[in-house]
């Protein structure tokens, strides 16, 4: 009734690779295409993943951060 499981990975997870889904003529099919696998010229020489870069140095979001509370405790102190 029960038989041993098989080995290997099944519907192809080894073999997957996004440049393969980016000359693939049913490319839309795959969910988060246009940003792992983008094609045309649009995308040439652009940061595509630039929302998710992160450019601030730790020291000026503490700055930030210090602005921020600064500004609170002033209008909780114009409130009070």
């Amino acid at each position: 009734m029960f038989e041993p499981i098989r080995g290997g990975t099944r519907g192809g997870q080894a073999e997957f690779k996004w440049s393969d889904v980016s000359a693939d003529k049913d490319r839309e099919n795959y969910l988060g295409h246009s940003i792992n696998a983008p094609t045309g010229r649009w995308q040439k020489n652009k940061d595509i993943h630039w929302y998710n870069r992160d450019k601030r140095t730790d020291a000026e979001k503490e700055e930030e951060i210090r602005k921020i509370k600064e500004a609170e405790a002033e209008a909780l102190a114009a409130a009070l």
